[in-house]
Formats: C-alpha cells, sequence, structure tokens
C-alpha cells in the first residue's frame, strides 16, 4: 500500500481527512479494508489518538467487507450481484444521499461509500456531483469512492475529491500476460499470415480479460497495462510505438464494447488499425473516437 493510503485512516482520526477520497489501484478486498478502517476512524467515538479502538459502539457496527453495516449514519452502495446490475443504479445513489441531508443521528459526522464507483449511472454521477458541490454546514460528511482506476470516473468526479493511489496491486498475472504478450510478437509473421497472428493476439488477450460485463473498463484496463508492459520490452522503436498506440486504444474500447460487439471483434479490429505493416496508425489519437465521435 502507498504511504499516501497508509496515512489516510491517521487523518480521519484527527478529523482532516477532506470530504471526498477517491481509493483507486490495489485489489478490490485492499480498497474495502482501507475504507473500513476509514469509516472507522471518522466516526469512533474513542480519543483521536486511539480512533479506531475497534470496541466502542461504532467501530462494532461497521463491517463493510462482510456486507455488516448497522450503522445509521454510515451508508454504502455497491452493484447487487443477485440480480446482475451492470452499473450502479441512480435510485440507489439517492437514496444514500438522502441521508446526507440530514442530520447525523449518532456519531458526531456520516460516511458514505460507494463501491465500484467506475460503474456509477451517468445519471447518478451527476446527483452525487451535485452533493460533493455543496458544502457541509453542520456534522462533517465524508465520500469515500472505490474504483479499480480513477480514471474511469468523470473528470468532474475526481476535480472535487482528493485521489489515493493504494498501489498496483497483484500484477503477478499481468507479468505473465505481457511475457506472453511479447514472446508472441517476436514471432510475428510477415503479411501473408498477418490475420492468423492477430487473431492469436486477440485471443491470448481476451482469455486474461473477462469481458462479461459490457459497461466494465477493469478488463481493457488490464489489457492495455499488459501490452503497454510489452511495448516498452521490444526493440524496434517503430513496434514499440505501434503497441503503445494500441495500448492507448484498449483504455477507451469499453466505449465500443457497450455497442455490444464481441471483445475479440474489439481487440482485432484495433489491432489491425495499429500494426499493420502497411501504413499502421501509430499516433495517438484515439481510434475509437474515429470509430464512434468524441465522448
Amino acid at each position: 500500500m502507498s504511504r499516501a493510503a497508509e496515512q489516510l485512516p491517521s487523518l480521519a482520526a484527527a478529523g482532516r481527512l477532506y470530504p471526498s477520497i477517491i481509493l483507486h489501484g490495489g485489489e478490490p478486498a485492499e480498497r474495502l479494508a482501507l475504507a473500513n478502517e476509514i469509516a472507522r476512524a471518522l466516526l469512533c467515538e474513542s480519543e483521536p489518538d486511539t480512533r479506531p479502538c475497534g470496541r466502542c459502539r461504532h467501530c462494532r457496527r461497521i463491517d463493510i467487507e462482510n456486507d455488516g453495516v448497522f450503522h445509521p449514519d454510515f451508508v454504502f452502495v455497491r452493484r447487487d450481484a443477485g440480480k446482475r446490475e451492470t452499473v450502479i443504479p441512480v435510485d440507489k445513489v439517492r437514496t444514500l444521499l438522502q441521508t446526507a441531508q440530514v442530520s447525523p443521528f449518532e456519531a458526531r459526522g456520516q460516511v458514505f461509500v460507494i463501491v465500484e464507483a467506475e460503474v456509477l449511472h451517468p445519471a447518478g454521477a451527476n446527483v452525487l456531483l451535485k452533493t460533493l458541490e455543496e458544502p457541509a454546514d453542520r456534522s462533517p460528511r465524508n465520500f469515500l469512492l472505490l474504483a479499480s482506476s480513477a480514471s474511469e470516473l468523470l473528470p468532474t468526479l475526481r476535480s472535487r475529491s482528493w485521489t489515493v493511489y493504494l498501489g498496483a496491486g497483484d500484477v503477478g498475472d499481468d507479468d505473465e500476460l505481457a511475457s506472453d504478450l511479447l514472446d508472441l510478437w517476436r514471432r510475428r509473421p510477415g503479411d501473408e499470415a498477418f490475420a492468423l497472428w492477430v487473431s492469436a493476439l486477440a485471443a491470448r488477450l481476451v482469455e486474461d480479460g473477462g469481458f462479461e460485463d459490457i459497461r466494465a473498463r477493469q478488463g481493457w484496463t488490464r489489457i492495455a497495462g499488459a501490452v503497454a508492459a510489452a511495448a516498452r520490452r521490444l526493440d524496434r522503436r517503430a513496434d514499440r510505438a505501434a503497441a503503445l498506440a494500441l495500448a492507448a486504444d484498449l483504455l477507451d474500447a469499453h466505449r465500443l464494447r457497450q455497442r455490444s460487439i464481441q471483445p475479440r471483434r474489439i481487440i482485432e479490429g484495433l489491432a489491425v488499425r495499429r500494426l499493420r505493416r502497411d501504413r499502421p496508425q501509430t499516433g495517438f489519437a484515439s481510434s475509437v473516437n474515429e470509430l464512434l465521435g468524441p465522448p
């Protein structure tokens, strides 16, 4: 965990935490555990230098990791896996924010956590934004937005929050994928077998992507990072430029996926644009924007 992330519970205990924090990077469980500790530190009734104590009535009733939240001044929302929600509905955000319009019931402040904030419905993100723009005129009110990458959130949300990076998380599988991509690249054929090679490249990326949720960006972020890591180890400058341009396109490829285009077709199409030997597009203008228009 990064040094900045490690300092957050102490800042919360001292009442010096910024009202809106984006926790990104690391593993999902790591983000949940940190949010849980911060929430306890914010609401704990012990002396500041002993928060969170883990024993008071507030600390004992906050357990976000196990969905065990029984505190009226601590509210969190996430997608409902049972309902197969692909986004966090705007109604859930509105319900959460209703609590923010009243004074705390028991604690000295309020804490609101949004798990997987990157899949907020756009209308829900805008509703949240309006609340963040309104400073609390009574007791402290803190928001914790958890995301795999802060870049997946609206720029306006990022501008009104303090962004804290937890670290790279478990990158073992990504290292293996990057090594496989590097090996595949070094076996890249001439034009006569290029289509088959692109198909093999796409198959390897889809294998590790996890693209079941058409709105999720995590899979695209992951394979883009692996392509970029492999690109930096390529020998030829032209190859590095082409691969890095493909990585940049993959970061934006969720917009094509939301059109219900299959991931393999998306990757193959972007790879052909960037990697063909005949007039490859190696500039960093988004190929996705060329296809769909600016976001």
